[in-house]
């Protein structure tokens, strides 16, 4: 996304400081549409418009605290990596707890995107629709620069349950889930270089399943404790088979 030269500035009263925004006012891009401060939280929605179809950006907040260097961290909603362009969407800067309780001044945030372009491409990721437990995958992919190391973290909707950490950019990995990783799904690998908080992938969702049905491990248990209720009900009296007899074939004329 380009430099855009003209501003607007809003500012708000936070805790004895004034930040201030500020607001592209060319057509394309990113625009702030309001601010508002509650709980000592501040509220930014903003529009963010593409002619373009189906393309992602990145969203981040930066802080004149660092002349504008570093993203701000404590930035919540619809800011990050892969966000879709749309109207009136929505960011909570949590401004106390990033600057401080006792911080008193003046500081200016400005709102960047750029168009997302992901840093390593999942080679055949979107024909695994299901992964079981206990089973090893050959994880397959290209892009990135020799040196990213690669932290594989496994998310059921939006918790993390599971990290695979410190994986060479090489390509490939084979990968297991273990054992405890509970059946259902909505999961996803959401993929980061350990380094750079711009370096994210995620997959497509899948299922996670047991290896063996838990039907078959119940099955043979049933069967065996009904083989022990059977013979539990014999008399312990009969040591001998049972005698019966078979009938005389009937024989054609």
């Amino acid at each position: 996304m380009k430099q855009l030269s003209k501003h607007l500035y809003h500012a708000v009263m936070i805790f004895g400081m004034v930040v201030i925004f500020k607001q592209n006012t060319e057509a394309q891009s990113v625009k702030i549409t309001n601010i508002e401060f509650t709980d000592n939280q501040v509220h930014v929605t903003y529009d963010l418009e593409d002619s373009i179809v189906g393309r992602y950006y990145s969203i981040r907040l930066y802080s004149s605290e660092d002349n504008f260097l570093n993203p701000l961290e404590q930035g919540a909603g619809e800011i990050g990596m892969e966000i879709k362009p749309g109207l009136s969407k929505k960011i909570t800067w949590d401004a106390k707890k990033e600057l401080g309780s006792s911080f008193n001044g003046k500081v200016a945030l400005e709102l960047r995107g750029r168009v997302f372009v992901p840093f390593i491409n999942m080679e055949g990721f979107e024909d695994i629709q299901t992964m079981k437990r206990k089973r090893d995958y050959n994880i397959i992919w290209t892009g990135g620069r020799p040196q990213n190391i690669l932290n594989f973290n496994l998310y059921k909707g939006e918790q993390k349950v599971q990290t695979f950490a410190n994986i060479a950019n090489v390509g490939h990995y084979k990968m297991q889930l273990p054992a405890h990783t509970k059946p259902g799904k909505d999961y996803r690998f959401v993929i980061a270089d350990i380094k750079n908080k711009d370096e994210v992938v995620r997959t497509a969702e899948f299922r996670v399943k047991r290896k063996v049905p838990l039907v078959l491990k119940i099955l043979p248990a049933a069967i065996l404790s009904g083989a022990i209720i059977y013979f539990a009900g014999q008399s312990p009296s009969s040591s001998a088979p049972t005698e019966f007899s078979i009938p005389d074939p009937i024989l054609p004329n």
